[in-house]
């Protein structure tokens, strides 16, 4: 059975107002139900998913801002077809438009500032399909 997806923003703008305007809580509770707890974990930078579940009750996540990114990426490539799959798909495969890098990997292991631009450009390209 097909699960039932939220509706997204259309546009790059709306998904970044979107994803700069909710309570951090928020962007974490919708990054676990598009990404799922661990590829959250894996692109907040913890090893457990215990820490993504208390970012949800409160406490702060430390890359607030990459996690927010992640939000906007993810309502962007949703927007395409509106099936967590892809968006799950594209985090995490190899990426030709990112010389074959992988998202959720690029978000965890770099300065937002050095792949944003390649991430973006990446995402607008799926998302335009």
């Amino acid at each position: 059975m097909e699960e039932k997806q939220p509706s997204y923003p259309l546009t790059d703008v709306s998904a970044h107002e979107w994803a700069m305007t909710l309570p951090i809580g928020e962007v974490v509770s919708e990054l676990i139900a598009i990404l799922g707890a661990t590829t959250v974990a894996l692109i907040g930078g913890v090893t457990e998913t215990r820490a993504v579940h208390q970012w949800t009750l409160g406490r702060e996540p430390q890359r607030q801002h990459v996690l927010r990114f992640t939000l906007q990426l993810a309502r962007m490539i949703a927007a395409a077809d509106g099936r967590h799959e892809s968006v799950r798909a594209w985090f995490q495969g190899s990426n030709p438009w990112l010389d074959d890098g992988i998202p959720a990997l690029m978000l965890r292991d770099n300065r937002l500032e050095e792949v944003q631009g390649g991430l973006m450009h990446a995402a607008r390209s799926f998302a335009a399909r």
